[in-house]
Parts: C-alpha cells; sequence; structure tokens
C-alpha cells in the first residue's frame, strides 16, 4: 500500500511538472533570487514573480511565436524566444549608476533642506482629493506553532474526551499558511469615512490538514452535531475572560423551509459584505500611513524634530535623480526609515520603513501578545491627474501570541424550559504560536473623481474568495 501511494504521488507530481515550468530570477553578480520581478509576453499578458522571484510558466498555454520579457527596478530588461527556452534560472544584469558631475554639485543641500522643501510642497505634489483606484491586493500568512498543550480536561459529551482532543493536539500542524489575492475597485481618500469598495475577483489558498486530523476533525464535529441543539450557543469562561460564541454549520438545514433559507441567504450576505469590509480596511490603512497623513506614525516630514537625519546621497531611480535619506527616531518615536526625494520636484517618492522597538505588548493573568516587527515600503507614482499617489506598498509584520490558562465552553439554549446550561467541555490550556503576515497592493490605475460620483457609488459586493488547492499563475488572465 505503502509504495502504491508513493507511486501515485510521483505520477500527480510527473503530471504537474510536464504541464509547467518552474522558473526563478536571480541577480547575474549576487546570484540573490530577485522578488516581485516583472514577467510579460508579447500578446502583452504577464504576471509576478514571489518572493522568492519564482514563477511558473503554463507549458500548454504558450505558443512558440511568442516571446517572454523580464524586468526589475534597477536591472537590465531580458528577452527570449519561448520556443527556445528551457532554462529554469533567469539572470538578470545589474544597470550601471553613472552619475553626472555637474548635476551633482547643481544642488547642494543638508537632509533637513531638503526636508523642509518636501513639506513646503505637499500640496503641490500629492494628490488628497478623491479618486478611483484600480487594486490588486496580496495577504499572505505563515503561523508556526511552539506549543500546544493541555490538561485537565473534563466534558459531558462522553465521545469528546481526553483520549480524542490528546489526538488532535499531537497531530495538529507546526506550520500553517495561507494566501488571499483579490482585485478590485477602491474610491476615496485619505480619510476614514471617505472609503468605498468594489470587488472583481479573488481567490485563496491555505494548509489543508493531514488525513489523520481530518479525520478526527469529522469525528469531533459530528460528536457536536449528535450532542448540541441546532439553536444553541457557547458561552466561553477563562476566568475574568468572558463571551458568546454562535454555534453554525453543524447542522444541514431543511431546504423547503423558508425561514431557514431566508436566514440563509442573510447569513451569506452578511460574510460577503464583511469580507469586502474587511478589504477596505486593509487598504485604508495603507492610505492613511503616507507620510502626509497627520495620523500617520511615518511622520519623518511633518515632524522632522522628532528624528537625525543621514547626509543625503544622490543616486538615480530610472533617470531621476533621487537624494536619499536615512533617518533614525529620538525619544518615543518607533520606526527609522529610508527617504527618496526626486530632486526636480522634491517630493517623497519611495520610502522604506522598519520598527526599532516593540510596537505593542500585552501580558496579563496568562495571556501575551508581542507585535516585535513591522517594516515595508511604500512607492508614489504620477498618473492621470500629474499628481503623486499611491502606486505600490508591502507591510511585513511579526507577533507572537500565548495563552496559559483554564477554559470552560458551556453549551446554553435560550428555547429549552428550566435550566438553560446544558453541555459543558472544561481544559487548561497551555499555547504559543509566531505569526508572519505579510500584505502588498499594486496599484494598476488611478483617477480624480468628484464628491457627487462618490457619493452615487453604492457598496453591493457579492463576492467572496474561490479556494484553490495551489495559486496557478493564469487565474488572473482575463485582466
Amino acid at each position: 500500500m505503502k509504495k502504491l501511494i508513493i507511486l501515485l504521488i510521483f505520477i500527480a507530481y510527473y503530471d504537474i511538472n510536464a504541464q509547467s515550468l518552474s522558473i526563478q530570477v536571480k541577480d547575474s553578480l549576487t546570484l540573490t533570487p530577485i522578488p516581485f520581478s516583472t514577467v510579460s509576453f508579447s500578446n502583452n499578458k504577464g504576471l509576478i514573480s514571489d518572493k522568492n522571484g519564482i514563477f511558473q510558466l503554463i507549458t500548454t498555454e504558450l505558443i512558440n511565436q511568442d516571446s517572454l520579457y523580464v524586468s526589475s527596478m534597477g536591472y537590465q530588461k531580458a528577452s527570449y524566444p519561448l520556443i527556445k527556452f528551457k532554462d529554469s534560472i533567469i539572470y538578470l544584469t545589474p544597470k550601471p549608476v553613472v552619475l553626472n558631475d555637474v548635476i551633482l554639485t547643481n544642488k547642494r543641500l543638508s537632509s533637513i533642506e531638503i526636508v523642509q522643501e518636501v513639506y513646503k510642497n505637499i500640496d503641490k505634489n500629492y494628490e488628497k482629493g478623491l479618486t478611483k483606484n484600480k487594486i490588486f491586493l496580496s495577504k499572505r500568512s505563515n503561523s508556526k506553532t511552539k506549543r500546544f498543550n493541555t490538561s485537565k480536561f473534563k466534558s459531558s459529551i462522553k465521545e469528546i474526551n481526553n483520549s480524542l482532543l490528546d489526538s488532535i493536539s499531537n497531530n495538529l500542524s507546526k506550520e500553517n499558511e495561507n494566501a488571499l489575492e483579490i482585485l478590485c475597485y477602491q474610491f476615496g481618500n485619505i480619510e476614514q469615512d471617505k472609503q468605498k469598495i468594489s470587488l472583481i475577483k479573488a481567490r485563496e489558498t491555505y494548509s489543508k490538514e493531514d488525513e489523520i486530523l481530518e479525520s478526527l476533525n469529522t469525528k469531533l464535529e459530528l460528536y457536536l452535531k449528535e450532542n448540541i441543539k441546532s439553536d444553541s450557543y457557547f458561552k466561553i469562561k477563562s476566568g475574568l475572560f468572558g463571551g458568546d460564541l454562535e454555534v453554525d454549520g453543524l447542522h444541514d438545514f431543511d431546504s423547503t423551509d423558508l425561514e431557514v433559507i431566508s436566514n440563509k441567504n442573510e447569513e451569506d450576505l452578511k460574510r460577503k459584505k464583511n469580507f469586502a469590509g474587511y478589504q477596505k480596511n486593509t487598504i485604508n490603512n495603507f492610505y492613511s500611513t503616507l507620510f502626509f497623513n497627520e495620523d500617520s506614525d511615518f511622520n519623518f516630514i511633518l515632524k522632522p524634530n522628532k528624528y537625525t537625519f543621514s547626509e543625503p546621497e544622490l543616486n538615480f531611480i530610472g533617470e531621476d535623480l533621487i537624494y536619499v535619506i536615512e533617518c533614525n527616531p529620538k525619544g518615543n518615536s518607533k520606526y527609522k526609515g529610508i527617504l527618496y526625494i526626486n530632486s526636480e520636484d522634491f517630493a517623497l517618492i519611495r520610502l522604506d520603513f522598519k520598527n526599532t522597538k516593540s510596537l505593542f505588548k500585552f501580558k496579563l493573568l496568562g495571556v501575551a501578545f508581542n507585535q516585535y516587527l513591522r517594516e515595508g515600503k511604500l512607492l508614489l507614482s504620477k498618473f492621470d491627474n500629474e499628481k503623486y499617489n499611491l502606486s505600490y506598498a508591502q507591510v511585513t509584520s511579526n507577533q507572537t501570541f500565548s495563552i496559559d490558562r483554564p477554559i470552560r465552553l458551556i453549551e446554553k439554549n435560550k428555547n429549552v424550559k428550566g435550566r438553560r446550561k446544558q453541555n459543558e467541555i472544561s481544559f487548561k490550556i497551555d499555547m504559543a504560536f509566531d505569526q508572519e503576515n505579510k500584505t502588498e497592493i499594486q496599484v494598476f490605475e488611478s483617477s480624480k473623481i468628484t464628491i457627487n460620483e462618490f457619493e452615487k457609488i453604492e457598496e453591493t459586493n457579492t463576492v467572496l474568495p474561490e479556494f484553490l488547492d495551489e495559486f496557478t499563475t493564469n487565474f488572473w488572465e482575463e485582466f
């Protein structure tokens, strides 16, 4: 049986690889991967490599006469005819940076003078009005379990016992990954109440359970379904902590019961509305962190007295001559940054940032949380309105969470006469995990809209993500 499983896995692996080609983009000098490289074809279709510079070519969809183009900022563009392309690695050559001595001596300004010029030109350079933006949003998370222990287990449901809980605990995955990608239109500006979203399409993937854990979870769900009433809810108690948890999805519903169908439809609409709301908040967080927002944590320009600045260096981004300035916090400021400022119009067009101290710590009665890392970059570009607006953003955050407390789950039902308390499950839990979240957005289009146009937009979102076992490169082909 074991040999048969291995044979089936080999056949499946061979079949997948016969239809696709995995390619990695690397720096020709350092041999390091180049993340998020742009890959395009002669037919104007394209894709972006992942954080390790890897992308997939679906060979069955290629046309022999087509050509492959690979590019990334700071590197020379490479092109290949697909009919001859069989390589698994593409090397890009860094562009040489040549500085013009005349330009270098043209504007000898100190860092403070440059920062002051950026401040004076904020209204002229940056779009603060309402805009319509076509956005690709990507969220990826990786959670690693550091420990998961339970003890003092008691249950009024005999099938849900200490043995079943130990089996589930022992088979929990030590690492879980999930990813979500969304294409949407976002309408608004940096104000919280001036935000709307229209979802176009979404997909999701996450780590699947192995067969043993899936079987154990099926058993647990079956035992709950057999012993818990369909209109019950759980009350969670843990010392000073408590709350209610609705029990949903355990019981089948009658497809002829109009009231149940109506409630189910309302729940479905609520899920879609909530899903859209979460994505809107995520995108809004990027816009609200732009440095010219008074509430932004990145107040390097608005409050320069809180930072020390390095001497400006000159470099190129594309054909633009850029001042590069490092800034480090004084006192209670939590972020350091690197500013990339256009020397012609004194626009801050790129900001790299990283926290220098823990952003949020909490420890009380056996519960602890620590957000110890948040770093990323913000890029601003000119669109049709000739002002700079957000064009790309990426944030990586890491946090740890742990709990060492007793837990009680009490089934309650307000429709049962007499004692409302039904089943009860209690145990002591000691768990800890570390989670990394990476969120990025790419803005493909941005144009100004009026307040009347904004107010007429209705948020009737009906999109939920399509689940896929893995992300393939042609999901977004139609766009």
